[in-house]
This record gives structure tokens, C-alpha cells and sequence, in this order.
């Protein structure tokens, strides 16, 4: 009898560790949607979604810090825009009408291949991509260049490497004179993850590009600078 109560006690105390262990918690992206995500003993485990003005744009799972299985993105009329299998490394499907919003420049070094190969584009929805770039470059691009600028004069450039890796830049001119500026996109645990341009199964390097307007803070209803360091 003891030994059973042993056990059971030893059984109590193990799941009592583990719920200890997993966490629920949230974080708020420049966009003003909601990322919600699982982990266990401060690690990546479980269902890992955004959620924005009440519509789930993005829903996943991690197994130990790796996604894996079936992501789901989707529009935000809830229509699924991408469904990306990680365990196949395979696009499953797009609605590739989307990807005519941007430009993709594919840097192979070769025209043909260029001209060949299939573009690169992030695992989230355009509607999010554009929203949160657009943002981001709201927070960093001087608040009197803002009030300069003109519809479409903005582009917002990722650079996505042959791996998968992106860096993120903001350009535009003023008086003639080219202006840059380096967005900082990714926050543990947020990342934006690519599909890379490739042709006969080897990947190549890329830009992303679109075209946005910046909107000066005072313009714009509950609007801030974010602070996304």
C-alpha cells in the first residue's frame, strides 16, 4: 500500500513539474496583431499563431524549437493564403495572385536562370507583410521625411539570402538624394521564415520589393512609433 502511494505521490509531483513548465504567453507585433505562442522549460512546444482583429492570420505547431507539420496563412477574409509543410520542406499551396503585389528580383547571376526560377516570398500573409514592414518603417524613417513624401514613393526591400535569411531596408529619395535605412523585422520568437527562389533544386539569392506609403503619426487614429529593438 505504501509503495502505491509512493508512486501516486512521485506521479502528482512529475505532472505538477511539467504544467509548471509549459507556458502560454503573448506578444504584441508593430502591426497591432497578437502573436500567441506555447513553450516548455522556456522552448518553442505547441501551437504558435497570430491573431489580428479577431481573425487567426497564421497557426502552426513547434516540436522542441522546430516548426513542424502543416502551417497554415491565411487572408484576412479568412481564405487560406499558404499551406507550408515543414516536415516535407514543400509548398502545398498559394494563392499566387497575392505575390503580383510585389516585385521579385531573383540574383542567380545568370538572366536565364533569373528569368526561370521560382520567387521568393515570406510564410506570412502580403496583408500582414506589407502592414508590419510598413510600420516598422514608420518607427525609424525621420518623422519630417514622412511628411515629404508622396503615395508609392517608399519601397521596402528584403534581401533573402540563398538559406533562407533575410535583411530588411527602407528606400527612398528626398530632393534627389537617395535615403536607406536597415529594419529590424525579426524579434525572438517572431521571425518571418522564406521560401527561396530556386531553379533544378538549387536555391538562389533574392530580393523581395514593395512599394508603400509612409503615413505621418498625427494622421492616423491611436498611431505610434514603435520602439522594436
Amino acid at each position: 500500500m505504501k509503495t502505491r502511494y509512493l508512486i501516486l505521490i512521485l506521479f502528482l509531483i512529475s505532472r505538477v513539474s511539467y504544467s509548471q513548465a509549459i507556458r502560454q504567453q503573448k506578444m504584441d507585433l508593430p502591426d497591432g496583431s497578437k502573436l500567441i505562442y506555447q513553450t516548455i522549460n522556456n522552448e518553442l512546444n505547441g501551437i504558435y499563431s497570430i491573431e489580428k482583429d479577431g481573425v487567426t492570420v497564421l497557426r502552426g505547431n513547434y516540436v522542441s524549437g522546430k516548426r513542424v507539420g502543416n502551417w497554415y496563412i491565411f487572408n484576412n477574409d479568412k481564405s487560406i493564403y499558404a499551406r507550408y509543410n515543414y516536415d516535407a520542406h514543400k509548398l502545398l499551396s498559394l494563392d499566387a495572385k497575392m505575390l503580383s503585389l510585389a516585385t521579385v528580383n531573383v540574383r542567380s547571376g545568370n538572366d536565364d536562370i533569373n528569368s526561370k526560377a521560382s520567387v521568393s516570398f515570406p510564410l506570412i500573409s502580403l496583408a500582414q507583410y506589407f502592414s508590419l514592414v510598413t510600420n516598422l518603417a514608420e518607427s525609424i524613417v525621420p518623422l519630417n521625411d514622412i511628411y515629404k513624401l508622396e503615395k508609392d514613393q517608399v519601397t521596402i526591400t528584403a534581401k533573402v539570402d540563398d538559406k533562407g535569411s533575410a535583411e530588411y531596408f527602407v528606400y527612398y529619395q528626398i530632393k534627389g538624394k537617395d535615403q536607406k535605412y536597415k529594419l529590424k523585422v525579426d524579434k525572438d520568437p517572431f521571425f518571418i521564415d522564406w521560401v527561396v527562389s530556386s531553379y533544378e533544386g538549387k536555391a538562389y539569392p533574392s530580393e523581395f520589393i514593395i512599394k508603400t506609403k509612409l503615413v505621418p503619426p498625427i494622421q492616423q487614429t491611436n498611431h505610434r512609433r514603435i520602439n522594436w529593438l
